[in-house]
């Protein structure tokens, strides 16, 4: 399980990140609220422990802006022992719960234990299925009451199953909960600790019981009977997938050659002590574009190697003997792994900076990978701002079979010139570019008022603090790291446009009646102010709603609200601009009408409105006094204000409603 930990206090900062690490939880660490805000923006956490006290952004103030963004995290707070207003004002807040200082670390872990228990599904304190049992108190793992022998991340992979039955969980996702900032996972990293627990469940007689599911990650399926193979992976999928990166490779020989000679020329001059810096940066680019695409291509080793050269090409010259040596066996080993004995051809003519979908270009047929796609099912457009076609053409192997529609640009300097015709949902944008890095490009997309909104991900070789706190610093909304694994940046894509697009619906939407709010209906309603077509706004208002809030509560003030929501929506949605703008007020847009055909459009509405009768928490029964207004454009007002004053100010008796 993955914990953000925001102090301060060094000294207590050390003190609880031992105490939490002590009983195998990921643990990053912020010193100030700003800080945690973005860690906590970036990554999914299963816990966020944090003091009040913080500088740049206070605990309750970052727990407010947090419960405001839908972050449904649970929240541990520390305060001081006599701060009972500022205990109050957490919980209010959104706290969960709080600890007070000095602290006592065993409470501590109890508390952390008791909120990671809390979710949709109620979790025993030992959590156990079948004869599998892991106690979180003591970090002891048994089957059929014989204790297993587990590494730490063994024992949270396991606890991140046993937590969450039935759910599947990516490698990205894996990496999310129990991996750090400061300790990235090495190449394959995961797969090595699924192998591991794999290995030491089955010794113990629970055969089987983590589950690969194809293109999607791990779950934990336990065979709680006769144990069952796992089926094969379906071929129709597997196969042409690596045909076709196998073709792909070969279709780029020529332009790895050229990478890996690029290495070679660096390495002769390195031994001859005549590294130039133009002749470093151009290995040093090489061996960076190798590390991103070879993984990608099915050659893991590769990428590990290139990205092992890159660092000693980073160093200041001149290299150390060690270092050159060191240089010089990696890429022997680099060449000997490429095997690129074929003539090295002309480097293929992909035009990725052509704003036509890659999906439309003829470079690459994809119709194989078709076959077993899933056909649309995240119909996306995606626009990939990469220096690498190679890196482009495979992240097109990639998306293109799960209807992810890719825009591939290899010149970062005509990304406005591409923008508007491929109009993308979402901007991968790789961190190092020579033309111009995604650093500053992802700055000037902030800053641009039409596409500022744009959910940003960077691509990126490398996971040091200092270049993640860069990104999310100019903007970015989550970032990958090369080699890419495709359900993992699928996964990501998904659940980031599912997010964004679930906080713009809960910003635009008024929560109690499910109708547009202010400022929403209000760009709207802007819209339809056209002086060659007729345009009426009512106003609907509930003329005693703070009354009934104060003698029968809100909770039957909001019910009302909410059936009245419902009935605008049944009458009307569909034919006029609907929204609420708070204090009771229901306003209404209607295109080409005029006064009189207005009202009597809006008639049968309020007809029903009329009927509606209420029930208070005393038993007794009420109607709602409302009123109604109509304003023409351009008649009684050339703005939306000067129309809603008028319509506002307007009330007929005979349609008002009488309790």
């Amino acid at each position: 399980m993955r914990i953000l930990l925001i102090e301060d206090d060094e000294v207590l900062l050390e003190l609880l990140l031992r105490a939490l690490t002590s009983q195998h939880y990921g643990v990053d660490t912020a010193t100030e609220g700003q800080t945690g805000w973005d860690y906590a923006q970036s990554t999914s956490y299963d816990l966020i422990l944090m003091d009040v006290g913080l500088p740049k952004l206070d605990g309750i103030a970052l727990c407010q802006r947090l419960r405001a963004e839908g972050c449904s995290t649970p929240i541990l707070l520390i305060t001081a022992r006599d701060a009972s207003s500022d205990r109050i004002r957490g919980l209010d807040a959104g706290a969960d719960d709080y600890l007070t200082k000095p602290l006592d670390l065993a409470e501590l872990q109890a508390r952390v234990r008791a909120l990671l228990r809390r979710g949709e599904i109620p979790i025993a304190p030992v959590l156990q299925v079948g004869d599998l049992c892991l106690d979180p108190s003591s970090c002891q793992v048994s089957y059929a009451e014989k204790p297993l022998r587990l590494t730490p991340k063994e024992y949270s992979l396991l606890e991140l199953l046993l937590r969450n039955p039935s759910r599947v969980f990516s490698r990205g996702q894996i990496v999310e909960h129990l991996w750090t900032f400061d300790e990235p996972p090495l190449e394959e990293s995961v797969k090595v600790h699924i192998k591991g627990l794999r290995q030491k469940l089955k010794a113990a007689g629970a055969v089987d019981w983590i589950e690969n599911v194809y293109g999607l990650g791990y779950r934990l399926s336990p065979k709680l009977n006769a144990p069952v193979a796992e089926p094969p992976l379906p071929e129709a999928m597997e196969q042409p997938f690596n045909r076709a990166l196998e073709d792909l490779w070969q279709q780029y020989q020529g332009l790895m050659g050229q990478r890996l000679a690029a290495l070679q020329i660096a390495v002769r001059a390195v031994e001859a002590g005549s590294l130039s810096e133009p002749l470093r940066q151009e290995a040093e680019q090489a061996a960076h574009k190798l590390a991103g695409v070879l993984g990608m291509l099915g050659r893991d080793t590769g990428t590990l190697l290139a990205r092992q050269i890159e660092l000693i090409l980073l160093e200041p010259d001149p290299l150390l003997p060690a270092q050159t040596r060191q240089l010089v066996v990696l890429v022997q080993e680099l060449g000997q792994l490429l095997d690129l004995t074929q003539p090295q051809s002309a480097l293929p003519n992909l035009d990725q900076s052509s704003p036509v979908p890659l999906s439309q270009r003829g470079d690459l047929d994809p119709a194989p990978l078709r076959v077993g796609g899933v056909g649309g099912a995240y119909p996306l457009n995606v626009l990939v701002v990469d220096d690498d076609p190679v890196f482009l053409a495979a992240l097109r192997l990639i998306l293109e079979p799960w209807g992810i529609r890719l825009t591939g640009l290899d010149d970062p300097l005509r990304f406005w010139q591409v923008l508007p015709a491929a109009a993308p949902e979402l901007v991968i944008l790789d961190v190092e570019m020579p033309q111009l890095s995604g650093i500053e490009l992802c700055q000037a997309i902030r800053n641009d008022p039409d596409w500022q909104g744009l959910p940003i991900f960077f691509l990126t070789a490398h996971r040091d603090s200092d270049t993640i706190e860069q990104m999310f610093a100019v903007g970015a909304d989550d970032y990958v790291t090369k080699p890419i694994v495709g359900p993992e940046l699928l996964t990501r894509i998904t659940h980031r446009l599912e997010r964004i697009r679930t906080l713009q619906t809960l910003a635009s939407r008024d929560p109690v009646t499910g109708l547009a709010n202010q400022p929403q209906s209000s760009r709207s309603l802007e819209r339809l102010l056209q002086p060659q077509q007729g345009f009426c706004l009512a106003v609907i208002r509930v003329s005693e709603l703070r009354q009934i809030n104060c003698q029968y509560g809100h909770a039957t003030g909001n019910q009302l609200l909410q059936q009245w929501g419902r009935l605008f929506q049944a009458a009307l949605q569909g034919t006029a601009v609907l929204g609420y703008w708070g204090d009771g007020d229901f306003v209404v847009g209607l295109p080409g009408l005029t006064r009189t055909a207005a009202a009597e459009r809006l008639s049968a509405l309020l007809a029903t409105l009329r009927q509606q009768i209420f029930s208070a928490p005393d038993g007794s029964r009420f109607q709602a006094v409302f009123s109604f207004g109509v304003a023409v454009y351009p008649l009684d007002g050339m703005n939306l204000q000067s129309l809603y004053q008028v319509a506002s100010a307007t009330v007929d008796p005979w349609q008002v409603g009488c309790c």
